[in-house]
Parts: structure tokens; C-alpha cells; sequence
């Protein structure tokens, strides 16, 4: 008898009504009592006919363990027929269900695109085992505030030998390497590690072995390097032979003893092959404490806890100052998780992406609620025939719930798809350059955060319309088939707070995309201190010059700098060429180093508070060439270059420190404490402030010290001015040095100008994407206020031509339809505004001479989409003021 219980299921569900337990067996019971009454006719007695009724229907016990099996089925079956009538109803109203669907779309895919990248870049884990237990030791110095400085050897060793918390310890520093195959010499990038370096990240070579503990021994120097496999296949064809073969990195010979999986590229990402780190420099560099540069990898014991470490390291950090006072006096140790080192720049922006996007999802789904609001007020007649006819409150919540979802599965699936093609669009045009291990995608965590936001907006969605069942006067709308109600207008002041939200929401868009841009105007504005258009800068390094020994060391300085010359008499000497120069390092290039200075007639200063400047050696034509002005005194002469003369020029923060208000040419400094040996250095020229390091500004606000080119390294830094586009230039300039010196290399060619796009590509690319969502939060916003107010117009076109025809004029109904517009923008507005004080400050440090609650920022976004809401409200004001009065009193 299951098909006559399904029926008695299908017959209450198809009304909308939901039995009980108790309902359903006391209708069982009612039929068997039926079912006995006939038997008892046909001649049983009462307990015969009962018995077997019973047997008829089933035991009673069965037919409720089935009960639950039939109420899921029937439930499924009135689900896929909920299902069935919102696909229904979508292909009955395509208008609106294509500006629904594109509209969640737009907000679903573009949070799908963000947290693509959000999920690849900060929730993914590092690709090696324990990642969370991976640190960067950096050493530091405890100045008017500490500074991280690189470590030495010496102190490398001690911080390996002493320390308990960490499992093991590895140097390790970026390095370029010139690789010689065929006389053809190429500039790769590599690093210089320590033995443990591989096994701490869990890398194992995929074709022979990594470094031995034999091979990072001091004074052991074995020749040894790993390839990366980009650099096998590509320089050796992926040789299977490539393990115990020679080749030539840095003018000598190494056996390569391994290949680096697929994909591994090193903590810097570029690099393309390893040594050992004992190879870096001399044994004495080795030898010195203060000789210090690079970082240190460690991996903590499992159960360590980084604030444990980060204790023992400042015991051990102690216990050397004590023991060597003259190197390590106010010098400690900062620990720092590797996971901040190699993603701690981009983290921020991402979050601040994903929350805008979010916000951009929310005024989406704010639309589409409007939108079906407005549809749920045009079938209050159906569903209160629904409710008369024995539907439940429940059971209507259920078919607008699925309704809903029908909607938002066709946005999930739209939003997906275009969600793909911006993903790749993101990556391609952001200026952001991210870690090669980040690879967003559509993979598993992705698609479940769609369907999440999918099935949230769903039920939101299913709520707006559901509020105004629960307040329905189910009486009143089958009489009325139709006209104003009360709930009409609980659905209108439920409409004109959405769109209050949706403006403040906006506006809080708006400001953060104002700031973002404002930013970046004054990045475009700010004072290099040099003009950098039309300069070509790139590095050239002279293999045949690369001192073997610390003798030839003293002997090749004068041949460097007669290549030097060389180069610069070669390069100027071309066409489109206005003035050249070299020095150790170009701005924006990170290759220079610092010292620390004394002032002449100044006292005497200890480690935590001698002042710093960054050194560069430079040519006579530099000044020239950067179109740097000069404030006090003059460029290098010709005479003091060739004689390698004790002057200087320094930045005129230098000379607000130590002379303000003062000529300090003539003053003396000189390169460490008043009691170095060094020589005095004059200051014979001050140029005003370079933004050398970095932009926005100096990463320090250390000045920066000139001295005249006498460099005993044979790599250098080369700019040239040109009248031409530089770039264009620069195969031109390959070409004429290469025909001088077949063995010379030229690499890092570029522009000033691109090292500045590239400084200020985290800025740029923030703008760049909070401008694209405040414009799609803009468009939104305008089509939602136009909705609103069309749709209230729409509803209330009786009463304004019961208006017109009591004598109320056309300009007074216009009038009333903006009145109502403008005290929702000013809602709106007024509480974006308040949010967007509370809120912007979490940017402060993303934005560049700003301030987070600048005023023509707030004021201007305010005043662009009260524009726009204006704008969007006149087209259905001019229509409500047009009605022809006798036309709405006939639809009366």
C-alpha cells in the first residue's frame, strides 16, 4: 500500500501543507479502522477483520520506519518542482532574470578572481614540509632604532653551534654568475648556500645530489654547483650526462654535481644555479665579524615556538657583544617567518582587494534583492491563493528559496567562467610581481568558494521577499488583486533602505579608489632629485679583469677604471648620445652599499648612533647626465678624478644634520669614527636630496656620500643620456662595446624610468583595481537608485494622476519624485561617509601623501555619486511628471 501513503504525501505537499507525525499515523490508523469495517461487512469478527486490515496495510512499526524514506522522497520530488517553476518563471521574465544573472555575475565572478589570487598567495602554504616552522635569521643593529643588517660568518657560527631551538642553520646570498659555453659568456642569477640549505626546504635533486657537508667547509673550496632545471635544459639540453661534467662560472671551473627539480628557483626566485657558500668571498672576508651581508635560513624544533627562539638568539646576541665588544656592541638578531619574507609585501593590498570586492558583491546582491522585492509585490495575489488553498509560511519561504537559487546557480555559473578570463587578465597586467610558487587558478578551494558565496547569496537573496510574507495580508491582497497595500509599503521601506546600504557601500568604494588615485598623483609629482627621462641605465661587468688573488686585487684598480674611461669615451662617442657616466651603482638599482661617517669638529658618536650614509663611487659626467641640481659647490673636476683626489659631494641631509644653514663646502668627514685611519674626505659640492634607494622615499633617510670612480671591482653601473627613446638605444651600445671587448657583458639594461614604474608597481596596481570596482560599484549604484524610484513611480501612477487632476502642477509631482531621491542619497551618503572614516584608515600605509581622511577625496566621491543618483533619478521623475491624468484615472 506504499503508492496510496505516497499519494496521501504527494496530495498535502502539493497544497503546501506539512504533516505531522502524529498527523500521518492518525491517518493510517483512520484507514485501517476503513479498511476493517469492510472486512467486518463481509462476515469477520471485529478482531479477525482487524488483524487483517492490518496485514493489508502492513505492520504499523514498518510504515513508520518508511515514513521518513516517503517524507525525503515526496520532499526531493517538491524540491526538483520548485526547481522546475524558478526556471520557469526566469524564462517568463528574461529581462529581468538577464540583468539578475549578469549582475551577480559581475559581483560573484569578480570575488571568485580575487580570492583566486588571495588563496594562491597567502592561504596556500609555502611549497615546503612544515613551511610554519621555516625562519629567515637576519642580523640587526640596535641604533636611534633597529635596523637589520645582514650577518658575518663568524657570527653564523655561533649562532649554529650555541642555539638549541632550531633544528638546523644555512647561509645563504643572491649572487650573479658569469657563465662562459662556447667563448659566448651569459649573466645568470644564482645564490651561494650552505649545506643544510636543500634539506631545510625539503628539496631533493632530481638528477645526482645537492651539496655535502665536505664541500662547505673553510678553507675546503671544492668547485661544485647544482644547475636549476630551467638552466639545464636550456643551456645544456637537458643533458642526462650534464652530472661530473666542467663548466666555466666566474672564470673557473666547476663540476656540476646535481640538477634542482622542476620549478625551483631558490629564496630569490630568479636564481639558476647554486655553489657552496664558502665560495662567496675570501677566507679573510670569512674570518672578519664585521663582514656582514648575508641572511641565514633556520628551521625551528618541532614544538618551538618563534618568540622561544627569538629569546635564545638575543641570550647568544649577548654573549657576543660581551665577548667582541669592537664588532658587536649593540648588535642582536631578528627572526622573522619565512612565509612574512617572501609575501609580507603583497599581503595587505590582496586584503584590501578582496574586502572591496566584497563590497562590490554585496551591492550586486542589494540590486537583485530590489529587483525581487519589487516582483514579490506583482505576485502577492498568487501567493495568498497559495496560502488559502493550505500552503504553509514554510513551504512559500521554500519555493522562493529555490527560485532564488536557480537565479544565483546561473549567476555562479556566468561569474565562474568570466572569473577564469580575469584571472589570467590580473596576472598578465598587474605590476606586482609575485612569487612563481603563486599560481592562482579555478582549482577545488575556488570552486568551493564560489558555491559558498553562491549558497549565501541564495538565502539572502530569499529573504528580502520572505519578509514580506511573514507580513502579508494574505485577506486583503485576494480582495484586492492588486493596488497599494500595507505590505506594499513595508516592501517599499524595506527597497529604500537597500538602496541607502547600496550608496553607502559605494561611497566607501569611491573614497578608497580617491585615495588610491590621489596617491598616485602625488607619486607622479614627487622630486627625484633627478630628471630621469630619456636615461638608460644597465650593468657591464669585465670577466677579463676579475681579480684571482688578493695581489692582483691592488693591481687591477687602475685597469678598471681605465675600461672605464673607455667605455664612456665609446658610448659618448655615439650618435644620440648627450653625456654618459659610470658608477657602482645607478639609482633605484639596490646594488650600493653603506658606511658609517664622523664629522670634523662633531663629537664623538658610539654604534647606536653614528650617523650613515650610502656610498657610490661615480665618474665626472654623473651629476650631468641625472640633471641633478646642485646647491652648494660643484661637480668632480677632471684633475681630482685622475688623482683619485679626498673629495666628496654629499645630499643636503647630510647638511641639515651637521651644518643647517650653512655652506659646508670645505667641511671634512670621513668614513668611520673620528679615530679611523681613513682619510678626511673635503666637500667640494652638495646636490639636494636623492630618492636613490627607493620610492616614495629613502628607506632610511640615510644621505647618500660621492666619491670619485676608483673601483677595483670590475662590475659596474653604466647611464647614458640619450635624445632618442632609450631602449632603443641599448642594443646600439651592446653592439659597440661588444666589437671593442668580445668578452665584456652587458645585462639589467633599463630605463630610470621603468625602475620607477617598478618602485611604485604596489600603488598602481591598488588604484589601478580599486578604481575598476568603484566604477562597477558606481554603475550599479545608478542602476539601482533608477530601479527603485522607476518601480515606485511605476506603482504610484494613480495617485500622481489623482494628484495632476486635483490641480497639483507637473513641476510639484517632480519636485516630490526627487525629494524622495535626494533624501536617499543624502542617507547614504552621510552614514558612507562615517563608515569611511572608521574604515580607511586600515590603508593608511598603502597610500603615499595622504591622509585617510583627506577631505577633497571624501567630499569628491560624495559629490560624484550624488551626481549620478541625481542623474539616474531624473529619467523616471520626467516620466512620473509627464502621466496624463485621465489615462491613470481610467486604470482606476
Amino acid at each position: 500500500m506504499k503508492w496510496f501513503e505516497r499519494m496521501l504525501w504527494k496530495l498535502r505537499y502539493g497544497l503546501g501543507a506539512s504533516p505531522s507525525r502524529r498527523d500521518f499515523e492518525q491517518e493510517i490508523e483512520a484507514h485501517i479502522d476503513t479498511l476493517a469495517q469492510r472486512f467486518r461487512e463481509d462476515g469477520m469478527n471485529q478482531v479477525e477483520a482487524l488483524q487483517h486490515a492490518r496485514r493489508q496495510f502492513g505492520n504499523l512499526t514498518t510504515l513508520k520506519e518508511t515514513r521518513h524514506e516517503m517524507q525525503t522522497s515526496v520532499w526531493l520530488e517538491t524540491l526538483g518542482q520548485d526547481l522546475r517553476y524558478g526556471v520557469r518563471v526566469l524564462a517568463k521574465n528574461r529581462a529581468f532574470a538577464v540583468v539578475a544573472i549578469l549582475t551577480l555575475a559581475l559581483g560573484i565572478g569578480a570575488n571568485t578572481a580575487i580570492f583566486s589570487i588571495v588563496n594562491a598567495a597567502i592561504l596556500r602554504p609555502l611549497p615546503y614540509p612544515s613551511p610554519e616552522r621555516l625562519t629567515i635569521l637576519w642580523g640587526n643593529v640596535k641604533r636611534v632604532r633597529v635596523e637589520r643588517r645582514g650577518a658575518s660568518y663568524p657570527d653564523y657560527r655561533d649562532w649554529r653551534e650555541q642555539s638549541r631551538s632550531f633544528e638546523a642553520i644555512a647561509a645563504f646570498d643572491d649572487g650573479p654568475f658569469t657563465l662562459k659555453m662556447a667563448g659566448t659568456p651569459e649573466r645568470i642569477a644564482g645564490e651561494y648556500v650552505a649545506q643544510p640549505y636543500f634539506s631545510l626546504l625539503g628539496i631533493h635533486a632530481a638528477l645526482g645530489r645537492t651539496f655535502s657537508s665536505e664541500e662547505d667547509r673553510v678553507p675546503q673550496r671544492n668547485a661544485v654547483a647544482v644547475l636549476s632545471d630551467g638552466l639545464w635544459q636550456r643551456r645544456f639540453g637537458a643533458d642526462p650526462g650534464i652530472v661530473g661534467k666542467q663548466i666555466q662560472l666566474n672564470d673557473r671551473s666547476y663540476t656540476v654535481i646535481g640538477v634542482a627539480p622542476p620549478g625551483f628557483q631558490g629564496l630569490s626566485d630568479i636564481a639558476e644555479i647554486w655553489v657552496p657558500f664558502v665560495m662567496m668571498a675570501s677566507a679573510e672576508d670569512l674570518n672578519s665579524r664585521g663582514a656582514r651581508g648575508f641572511r641565514v635560513l633556520a628551521r625551528l624544533r618541532p614544538g618551538v615556538r618563534l618568540e622561544q627562539g627569538q629569546a635564545e638568539m638575543d641570550a647568544i646576541s649577548n654573549r657576543l657583544a660581551r665577548t667582541y665588544p669592537e664588532t658587536n656592541e649593540a648588535r642582536g638578531v631578528e627572526i622573522s617567518p619565512l612565509e612574512t619574507e617572501l609575501l609580507g609585501d603583497i599581503r595587505k593590498p590582496l586584503l584590501v582587494l578582496l574586502a572591496a570586492v566584497g563590497f562590490v558583491l554585496l551591492i550586486a546582491c542589494t540590486n537583485v534583492a530590489n529587483l525581487l522585492l519589487a516582483r514579490s509585490e506583482t505576485r502577492r495575489h498568487e501567493v495568498a491563493l497559495r496560502v488559502a488553498l493550505g500552503a504553509s509560511r514554510g513551504r512559500l519561504v521554500r519555493q522562493l528559496l529555490a527560485e532564488s537559487a536557480v537565479l544565483t546557480a546561473f549567476g555562479c555559473i556566468a561569474g565562474i567562467l568570466a572569473a577564469h578570463y580575469a584571472i589570467r587578465a590580473l596576472m598578465i597586467a598587474s605590476p606586482m610581481r609575485f612569487p612563481s610558487f603563486v599560481q592562482p587558478g579555478i582549482d577545488v578551494s575556488v570552486a568551493l568558494f564560489a558555491i559558498l558565496i553562491c549558497g549565501g547569496v541564495a538565502l539572502a537573496l530569499s529573504l528580502a521577499p520572505a519578509t514580506q510574507i511573514g507580513s502579508t495580508g494574505f485577506e486583503e491582497a485576494l480582495r484586492q488583486n492588486g493596488g497599494r497595500s500595507t505590505a506594499g509599503r513595508q516592501g517599499s521601506r524595506l527597497r529604500d533602505v537597500l538602496v541607502v546600504a547600496e550608496i553607502s557601500i559605494s561611497l566607501l568604494l569611491l573614497i578608497g579608489a580617491g585615495l588610491a588615485i590621489r596617491s598616485l598623483q602625488h607619486l607622479a609629482i614627487v622630486n627625484t632629485g633627478y630628471d630621469p627621462s630619456h636615461v638608460l641605465t644597465f650593468r657591464v661587468s669585465l670577466p677579463q679583469l676579475q681579480p684571482t688573488s688578493a695581489a692582483a686585487a691592488g693591481q687591477s684598480d687602475a685597469k678598471v677604471v681605465v675600461a672605464a674611461n673607455d667605455i664612456l669615451g665609446r658610448i659618448t662617442g655615439l650618435a644620440a648620445i648627450e653625456s654618459a657616466a659610470v658608477a657602482t651603482d645607478a639609482p633605484l638599482s639596490d646594488f650600493g652599499g653603506a658606511v658609517f661617517y664622523s664629522a670634523e669638529g662633531q663629537p664623538p658618536m658610539n654604534a647606536q648612533n653614528m650617523p650613515r650614509a650610502y656610498f657610490h663611487r661615480v665618474s665626472g659626467g654623473f651629476f650631468r647626465t641625472l640633471h641633478t641640481r646642485f646647491i652648494f659647490g660643484r661637480a668632480f673636476t677632471s684633475e681630482e678624478i685622475h688623482n683619485d683626489a679626498d673629495v666628496a659631494i654629499v645630499t643636503e641631509d647630510m647638511v641639515k644634520r651637521f651644518w643647517p644653514g650653512q655652506n659646508p663646502v670645505g667641511k671634512r668627514i670621513k668614513v668611520g669614527g673620528l679615530s679611523s685611519t681613513r682619510p678626511w674626505l673635503t666637500i667640494v659640492g652638495v646636490v639636494e636630496p636623492l630618492k636613490y634607494r627607493g620610492l616614495p622615499s629613502n628607506p632610511t633617510a640615510d644621505p647618500d656620500l660621492f666619491q670619485v670612480f676608483n673601483e677595483r671591482s670590475p662590475v659596474f653601473s653604466v647611464l647614458a643620456r640619450t635624445s632618442q627613446t632609450p631602449s632603443a638605444m641599448l642594443s646600439t651600445i651592446r653592439t659597440a662595446l661588444i666589437q671593442a671587448e668580445p668578452s665584456i657583458l652587458i645585462y639589467n639594461g633599463s630605463t630610470l624610468e621603468d625602475l620607477i614604474d617598478h618602485e611604485t608597481s604596489r600603488p598602481r596596481f591598488l588604484g589601478w583595481l580599486m578604481g575598476i570596482f568603484a566604477a562597477m560599484a558606481l554603475v550599479l549604484a545608478a542602476i539601482g537608485i533608477y530601479g527603485v524610484i522607476s518601480y515606485g513611480v511605476s506603482r504610484r501612477t494613480r495617485e500622481i494622476g489623482l494628484r495632476l487632476a486635483l490641480g497639483s502642477s507637473r513641476r510639484d509631482v517632480l519636485r516630490a519624485v526627487l525629494g524622495r531621491s535626494i533624501a536617499l542619497l543624502a542617507c547614504g551618503v552621510l552614514l558612507g561617509a562615517a563608515a569611511g572614516v572608521a574604515l580607511t584608515r586600515s590603508i593608511t600605509t598603502l597610500v603615499y601623501n595622504v591622509s585617510a581622511t583627506d577631505p577633497l577625496t571624501f567630499t569628491a566621491a560624495a559629490a560624484l555619486l550624488v551626481l549620478v543618483g541625481i542623474m539616474a533619478c531624473l529619467v523616471p521623475a520626467a516620466r512620473a511628471s509627464r502621466i496624463d491624468p485621465a489615462v491613470a484615472l481610467r486604470e482606476e
